[in-house]
């Protein structure tokens, strides 16, 4: 090959390696081609924007109303012993009507401010959710391919060992159940080897399916990376800010005010309803005239409900028992919450000492099928003993992959739980587990400046024996300190509730 011919090959072989690299995805590409992938995410988005026009449409109810209109009639006039009168009559008027007093419209403008509230509540929670499966979906492929790794080195383990074993069994140094008991041995390996490549098809699909497009690779873990941190390293913390701060509890807390506020319009039925009407119509306009007459009128009414058959007694008992269904579903989700924080804390810390024993396991069982290869040679150890030492080593290694993956989506679960799983914490997972990073780690969103975790859940949440919830705007002060280092998808909770009115 001459000198052009090698350096072309060598180019090629370059921008291959290149392309190879920068097809792969890590964690972070993952998750941000889902969430702008997935389809239900979009319709939360929407709805949001939806919601947050509640306020306006509800405030418009409270200002002056004009309506202008034109018209053209025309009058036939037949009074018996005068002449008959037939005329045209055309113009414009305006009415102007300004409600003075209705609770009930004043009512649902207060509760315009949750329902606003609750589609931002609503989308933050759908975005969190997004980037969990895609966690998740992102995890199961890297362990299926980890899997099909550890089934191919099995596999190759035997074939060396099967081969060794032919030899010996020409010269007579084996037997033939030695033979059989590699052969089988291998096939198991050969099944789990089709397993796992049929694995990561399918984890692969899934992965496209929630990004939308095919990929050649996934990015691997670094061998350097440790697990993340923990702070604050307590479970009653993580429970607290679990029991104030899940989305499923903001959701819930937001209900049970447009509740109370849907019992207060109720009861406002029974009040007296006071509009100003005012109107302008120009000559030639006033109906009933048969010259040009100009009128303008102006009324204040005064509307009083009298009696209604019953039925507004009913709708506000109807209004107190959804008022108390929120107040319950209130309380079982802040339960569920902390009760979720618990497990999810507890999986983590049972994780890490589970990796922490699966990597000397791994360590010592490699160490022991090195020393029952030599043995073998020497004569000391059967042929079983290599199979049996192999299968150890691998089904531990296979162990330790799997529980590497599940710690580290313990704790992405625990940060969903206290709704402070984000992309920039996905961000900071990527680069520790890709690049080896040391120290940092993953820290709650209140290791700085934050109230004790026992105020937060008197301010954000009302306890377990409380039939009614404290107002949603004493939550502002709690969530404002615990979300410094929230994304900005969360901003638009955060102004959601700071723009509630007392």
């Amino acid at each position: 090959m001459n000198k052009r011919a090698l350096t072309g090959a060598l180019v090629m072989l370059a921008t291959v390696a290149y392309a190879g690299a920068a097809a792969a995805v890590d964690l972070l590409g993952v998750v941000e081609r889902s969430t702008d992938h997935d389809a239900d995410l979009a319709a939360f988005r929407a709805g949001s924007r939806a919601a947050g026009q509640a306020v306006p449409k509800a405030r418009a109810a409270l200002l002056p109303q004009v309506v202008g209109g034109w018209g053209r009639a025309y009058n036939s006039v037949v009074t018996e012993g005068l002449p008959n009168t037939h005329y045209w009559q055309s113009g414009w008027t305006v009415v102007l009507t300004q409600p003075v007093f209705d609770w009930s419209k004043w009512t649902t403008y207060r509760q315009a401010d949750f329902v606003a509230a609750r589609g931002a509540v609503d989308f933050a929670r759908a975005r969190q959710a997004v980037i969990l499966r895609a966690v998740e979906a992102y995890f199961d492929e890297l362990a299926a391919e980890d899997e099909m790794t550890r089934a191919n080195d099995y596999a190759a383990t035997l074939d060396l060992h099967l081969s060794e074993l032919v030899r010996k069994r020409r010269v007579g140094e084996a037997t033939v159940i030695d033979v059989r008991d590699a052969e089988a041995a291998r096939e198991q390996a050969q099944l789990q080897q089709q397993d796992a490549r049929d694995e990561v098809h399918l984890k692969r699909l899934a992965l496209e399916h929630l990004t939308g497009e095919p990929f050649e690779a996934l990015s691997r873990v670094s061998e350097a990376a440790g697990l993340p941190g923990l702070s604050p390293p307590d479970v009653e913390s993580w429970a607290s800010q679990a029991a104030a701060h899940d989305y499923t509890v903001q959701q819930k807390q937001v209900d049970h005010h447009i509740a109370e506020l849907e019992v207060e319009k109720a009861r406002a039925a029974r009040l007296p309803v006071v509009s100003l009407t005012a109107s302008h119509t120009p000559a030639g306009a006033a109906s009933g005239y048969m010259r040009p007459t100009t009128t303008t009128t102006a009324m204040l009414s005064v509307t009083i409900p009298i009696f209604e058959g019953g039925a507004n007694t009913a709708t506000i008992d109807e209004k107190l028992a959804l008022q108390d269904k929120a107040q319950d579903e209130l309380v079982a989700a802040t339960r569920t919450a902390g009760a979720s924080a618990r497990e999810y804390w507890s999986r983590f810390h049972a994780g890490v000492a589970r990796v922490d024993v699966l990597s000397r396991v791994v360590q010592s069982s490699q160490a022991a099928l090195d020393a029952t290869k030599v043995g073998y040679r020497v004569g000391s150890r059967a042929s079983t003993d290599v199979l049996r030492a192999s299968e150890a080593y691998f089904a531990n290694r296979r162990d330790l992959i799997r529980a590497r993956y599940a710690t580290v989506m313990a704790l992405l679960q625990l940060k969903a739980a206290a709704a402070s799983l984000d992309v920039d914490e996905i961000a900071r997972v990527n680069e520790l587990l890709l690049n080896g990073a040391v120290g940092g780690g993953i820290v709650a969103d209140a290791e700085a400046g934050r109230k004790p975790a026992s105020a937060e859940v008197k301010q954000g949440v009302a306890p377990a024996d409380a039939r009614h919830s404290a107002p949603i705007t004493n939550m502002q002060p709690a969530l404002a300190e615990a979300d410094t280092r929230r994304p900005k998808f969360d901003a638009d909770v955060l102004r959601a509730l700071s723009a509630i009115r007392p």
